[in-house]
């Protein structure tokens, strides 16, 4: 972990720390491999033994003040009596200090399973592809390559599953001789449920497909993804003359019904799953739909410069809650030129630890090269990190993508 400080030194104290005007924090990198000084940490197999502050429970450090039988913590100043075995471990003999008297960075491990006990079980990760269909061909090539690149950086032994999106939600089994899609309408007045649970429609044990033994047939089906066609929007065309002009896009109840469908195994058959979310235009259709007029878009653009945007509902900060109780995370990825509201659907990515992409167009979108680098990129779930700080600082705030999971 490394621990940058905004400013060199720290404020003596409130007063100063207001007059000077200055904005003071900490950005703090979890599982890093170096610190702040480019020092990696000292490590050891012995975390258990570490002592803990009878009052505060932090842990004791290389800051602590120690004695033969006792220490005193460096975060709420208690003292704390020794065992024997600790008085012994910290007895000082030079070059055996054991990793937290050598640094103040240390990577100690907790006993626990090893060897193919812990490879069975390990989680399986799983990851989920969900596709706008009204949108054009060269969005749909795009996203093929985007998810053609994805396929290589997954990870053996994971689990993918295919979902599209418009006026109707697909769903894809890979795992058969030859790939299959059923398809649910989504209800113009959708309050989020359908006619029938996805689970009717097909089990999630069919859905989701291990890469290693389908991934041709996944190629197979996204090769057969086609855009919402001209006959399909006119046949929308009770729900309104808005929606016959712009391409129907049911996405707030695509997700919505595909988050409450992989919770149904969060904790049995995975612990954090990954939607890519794949976004042409503004949701305009069911429960989540922005208002994309030309009267609010043009007023918005008038006064950009001068006024921040606010969420024009609700729907995805909820939205946002049910994924992270349900252990999902959502990367979404528009790629667009027109006005999406993208201030209302950011917070479904960044409260549950996702990312946001923005692309203006499909011929400079570096989407498949963006996409194999985030997999690429080692990450962490499942985890639990605390911060403490001494009595005379408090943490007033975070920005980070860090949930409780």
């Amino acid at each position: 972990m490394a621990v940058r400080a905004s400013l060199a030194c720290f404020p003596s104290d409130p007063a100063l720390h207001a007059a000077c005007g200055m904005p003071w924090g900490v950005a703090i990198t979890p599982f890093s491999a170096t610190d702040e000084r480019g020092f990696p940490p000292a490590t050891g197999a012995e975390g258990h033994l570490l002592p803990r502050c009878q009052s505060c429970f932090a842990y004791f450090n290389l800051l602590c003040p120690l004695d033969r039988w006792s220490w005193n913590c460096a975060i709420c100043g208690a003292e704390n009596d020794l065992s024997a075995d600790a008085a012994a471990r910290y007895a000082r003999d030079g070059g055996h200090d054991p990793p937290e008297m050598r640094s103040a960075f240390v990577d100690l491990l907790l006993p626990g399973e090893e060897g193919e006990a812990a490879a069975a079980a390990a989680p399986t990760p799983v990851y989920v592809a969900a596709i706008d269909l009204s949108s054009s061909e060269e969005f749909l090539e795009l996203v093929k390559s985007a998810l053609q690149a994805a396929l290589e950086a997954l990870l053996p032994g994971s689990l993918f599953g295919l979902l599209t999106f418009s006026s109707k939600i697909g769903l894809y089994d890979v795992q058969g001789p030859i790939p299959i899609v059923k398809n649910v309408f989504i209800p113009p007045d959708s309050d989020g449920a359908l006619q029938v649970d996805l689970e009717d429609i097909m089990p999630l044990c069919s859905f989701l497909a291990p890469i290693d033994s389908c991934k041709d047939r996944i190629t197979e089906a996204l090769e057969t993804i086609k855009p919402m066609s001209s006959w399909e929007v006119a046949a929308n065309a009770h729900v309104g003359q808005d929606h016959v002009l712009h391409h129907i896009r049911g996405f707030g109840v695509a997700l919505d019904v595909l988050i409450n469908y992989l919770s149904s195994e969060y904790g049995n058959a995975f612990e954090l799953a990954r939607i890519f979310a794949f976004l042409s235009g503004p949701p305009n259709y069911g429960a989540g739909q922005l208002d994309i007029n030309e009267d609010q878009n043009s007023g918005k653009a008038r006064g950009a410069d001068h006024i921040l945007l606010q969420d024009q509902t609700s729907f995805y900060r909820n939205l946002a809650t049910s994924a992270v109780q349900a252990g999902v995370c959502v990367d979404l990825f528009a790629i667009t030129n027109e006005y999406t509201d993208l201030t209302s659907l950011k917070v479904l990515s960044v409260e549950s630890g996702g990312s946001l992409f923005l692309y203006s167009s499909t011929d400079e979108s570096t989407l498949p090269q963006d996409i194999y680098k985030m997999l690429s990129r080692p990450y962490a779930f499942g985890c639990v990190m605390r911060l403490r700080t001494s009595s005379q600082f408090k943490i007033a705030d975070s920005v980070n993508t860090l949930r409780d999971m």
